[in-house]
């Protein structure tokens, strides 16, 4: 076992060493790693808190180009960020990792796709589904016939008869693949069709893969230098190049709604100052006196519950703000909804996280304006500490009076995804006062 070892580690050297020529991107990443056996892995590789493992059993089957695809597709999974990005309380590991894969599937050169020595586990998965959406009538039950959700699956699971190959008419990205997928397992689930066989494997195959995910910014920050240093040098390599130039248009992909939440909590602590020591310091009199921040308790929390919110976007705004009491970032919060009115007279109180919401009805229907909520801002300014406002972007902007410098950093945007926040953010920070973010998934 030693020797094959060796002779697999020797080969992956060579690949690495061969991607400084033609893959610098690439090769700057898995610098970054250390390359180790792990031969008790069920899959071949898996990347992750700094390391590439591998299982020598397996890979000692590939041959040269396969080898290299493999890598290839393992570090451009690294070079959008995925095993290090953001992930919510709830996020699901495996889903994260499956969606990775149909990401990477995307992008990756057609010849590393042909190379592979084995088809991407997310790919595997939605082709073990496909027929299912082809040819049963009610292949999520009857709930969803006709819906939306039915037609994007069969849309987008079809697969060639000459290749044998997803055709995949959709343009998503890694989030938007992390819904679709964990709503298809959930609904399989619900069925009981997912505990056992081919896809019930795949999910625990996906999970040993995915478990050396977790949230680091620190690495994602490197990531971004190496980027931005192939962009000054110009060297992004063969397969580098598409990925990097993606994530270069997308901005700060390493952004973290939780550090907007807390910026956005130092701004709302009062500046009523009040001195806590009754007797002055014998060594420095006054001048070293405690102080304490009497700050108003209550965030006002406004939710857009216009027809272009589906229950899924209001399902994760409810789970943010659940998760605002597990992060200890809010501890009081007033909530109202709105679309182009306030839809509730008085405002819901909030108080901790098993406070439930029933979406339906909430939901109102009809198009969005943001001034309702600003007005109602305005009107009870002396009653919160600030305002926060969840919404995927798409409506009629506020028309500010003088007085809204009042506002000034105390009101906060959550978009519902990034794709929002990328469409809307600069209108929204070109208000008095306002910032935004967006949630991860």
């Amino acid at each position: 076992m030693k020797n094959l070892e060796q002779e697999i580690s020797r080969r992956i050297s060579s690949v690495i060493r061969r991607w400084f020529y033609t893959e610098p991107l690439l090769f700057s990443l898995v610098s970054r790693h250390s390359v180790t056996a792990a031969e008790n892995l069920k899959t071949p590789l898996r990347t992750g808190q700094l390391r590439v493992e591998y299982n020598p059993l397996i890979l000692q089957n590939y041959d040269d180009k396969q080898l290299n695809a493999a890598l290839v597709f393992e570090m451009m999974r690294v070079l959008l960020g995925h095993p290090y990005a953001r992930q919510n309380r709830d996020a699901k590991k495996q889903v994260l990792f499956l969606a990775s894969d149909v990401t990477v599937y995307n992008m990756v050169p057609e010849e590393i796709r042909l190379a592979l020595a084995q088809e991407p586990a997310g790919i595997s998965y939605l082709k073990y589904h496909a027929a299912r959406f082809q040819n049963l009538k009610y292949p999520l039950g009857k709930k969803w016939h006709g819906t939306e959700e039915l037609a994007f699956f069969q849309r987008n699971l079809i697969v060639d008869k000459k290749t044998e190959r997803l055709v995949f008419q959709d343009d998503l990205t890694f989030e938007q693949w992390y819904r679709k997928i964990l709503f298809l397992i959930q609904q399989i689930a619900f069925s009981g069709g997912e505990s056992a066989g081919n896809g019930g494997n795949m999910l625990f195959e996906a999970e040993e893969s995915s478990s050396l995910w977790e949230d680091n910014q620190e690495i994602q920050q490197q990531l971004g230098q190496d980027i931005k240093n192939a962009c000054i040098d110009g060297e992004f390599g063969e397969s580098g190049g598409n990925a990097a130039l993606v994530l270069g248009e997308s901005g700060d992909f390493a952004f973290d709604y939780r550090k907007a939440l807390t910026k956005f909590r130092a701004k709302i602590v009062s500046a009523d100052r009040y001195l806590t020591r009754m007797r002055p310091s014998r060594r420095y009199g006054f001048s070293a006196m405690g102080s304490r921040y009497k700050r108003r308790a209550d965030i006002l929390i406004a939710v857009d519950v216009s027809g272009s919110i589906t229950e899924e976007s209001f399902s994760r705004f409810y789970k943010a703000v659940c998760n605002f009491f597990f992060l200890g970032i809010i501890e009081k919060m007033d909530l109202i909804f709105f679309d182009v009115n306030i839809r509730n007279s008085t405002p819901v109180a909030f108080k901790n996280s098993r406070t439930s919401l029933d979406f339906s009805s909430i939901k109102a229907g009809g198009g969005t304006s943001f001034q309702p909520p600003y007005d109602y801002y305005a009107q009870h300014c002396n009653d919160y500490s600030g305002m926060i406002i969840f919404t995927d972007g798409q409506g009629r902007l506020p028309v500010l009076s003088g007085e809204s410098q009042r506002f000034s950093g105390t009101v906060l945007w959550i978009l519902e995804s990034r794709s929002s926040y990328e469409k809307t953010h600069r209108l929204i920070e070109s208000l008095p006062g306002s910032s935004a973010t967006y949630l991860p998934f």
